[in-house]
């Protein structure tokens, strides 16, 4: 009888340390929750335009910039923030060149408007 409940806790235990094995690497791959993107923006000016979604209650921001102009003017986009400040994105450089853009608000703040600026390259 000893040599029985033996070999059955020795099986046991391997099952649990497989499991333990598997389990935590499946769970590592879980996806992040999806982006609550609920509304549309647009904005364009001489130098070229933009447009996306607000998402998360306006506390991101994704979209894309174009710059439209040979004119050493690239444009990027300006998210003006609740606390008065300001987050910018990354700027489209040469005519026909796009560049996707994500704006973060800091914590406690969220996005209220979004602009187009540009800079000399």
């Amino acid at each position: 009888m000893p040599k029985r409940r033996l070999a059955v806790h020795g099986i046991a235990v391997a099952a649990l340390t497989l499991a333990s094995l598997i389990l935590p690497a499946a769970g590592a791959h879980a996806a992040p929750p999806a982006d609550s993107c609920t509304h549309n923006w647009s904005v364009s000016s001489g130098e070229g335009y933009a447009n996306g979604k607000y998402c998360n209650y306006n506390t991101k921001v994704v979209g894309t910039v174009h710059d439209t102009k040979a004119d050493g003017r690239c444009p990027y986009v300006r998210g003006s923030l609740s606390n008065g400040n300001h987050v910018d994105s990354d700027w489209a450089g040469g005519k026909g060149k796009s560049r996707a853009i994500t704006l973060y608000a800091p914590s406690g703040t969220h996005i209220t408007g979004i602009s187009m600026r540009y800079i000399s390259c």
